[in-house]
């Protein structure tokens, strides 16, 4: 029986310095830059978090724990724990995220591997504004093809499918308990790499995914539709 973890972490190198990162975290205009689409930060011990990062998603958290340019730990209305760190390294900072809670089995792992990769694309934002000055979220969750997937816990590196969802480019075509291993010929070794490559992909194109259903390997064609709709338009 697979374990049940409690945290669940991503982490980036940004070519910034700690005094930088800590700025695009607490400062509302800042993080405005790289991730929420308005934020109010009320930055001390019991102050008020509340993040809106478009696409109807929201979160308030109440800080419980701060070190300047270094930590940052917020409780959820849920009781959860989101921790942010910053770390110098070779000239930048690694920053990475921590969330606490309860996951097992593939529907919640598949859960927890969202919620993961849905700031994990922030953070490659963060990257690229304070590396680059460009915003990558005009590209973010422009389409899907209804694969709920994990990554694959053991064996075939890769996507577990865990759910298809009814009419959508998915249904009839991909399985249960197939497992993603490409898409468009590149390699799909987890959640994030199987997301970025769907996800940002232009509504109605065609996308090729190589999967191994019951130890054969398939190629399935599917055409994307825009983020969260289905073939029927609904």
């Amino acid at each position: 029986m697979e374990k049940v973890i409690d945290s669940v972490k991503r982490e980036i190198f940004v070519k910034a310095s700690p005094e930088k990162v800590w700025k695009a975290l607490t400062i509302p205009e800042e993080r405005n830059r790289w991730e929420t689409k308005h934020c109010e930060l009320d930055i001390r011990i019991w102050g008020t978090v509340s993040l809106d990062y478009g696409w109807g998603v929201s979160y308030v958290g109440t800080i419980i724990e701060l070190e300047e340019n270094r930590k940052l730990v917020l409780e959820g209305e849920d009781k959860e724990r989101t921790t942010w760190t910053i770390t110098p390294q070779d000239g930048g900072s690694v920053v990475a995220i921590v969330y606490t809670g309860m996951w097992s089995g593939d529907f919640e792992m598949m859960q927890a591997d969202n919620m993961a990769f849905g700031t994990y694309q922030f953070m490659r934002n963060l990257k690229n504004v304070y590396e680059g000055n460009e915003d990558l979220r005009s590209r973010f969750w422009r389409s899907w093809i209804g694969v709920l997937h994990r990554t694959n816990p053991s064996g075939i590196s890769g996507a577990k499918v865990v759910k298809i969802q009814p009419n959508t480019p998915a249904d009839g075509l991909v399985e249960v308990g197939d497992v993603i291993t490409h898409v468009n010929s590149l390699e799909t070794t987890s959640y994030d790499d199987v997301e970025i490559i769907v996800s940002e992909t232009k509504p109605n194109k065609m996308i090729m995914l190589t999967v191994i259903r019951d130890g054969r390997q398939l190629e399935l064609e599917l055409m994307t539709v825009p983020y969260g709709q289905t073939v029927k338009g609904d």
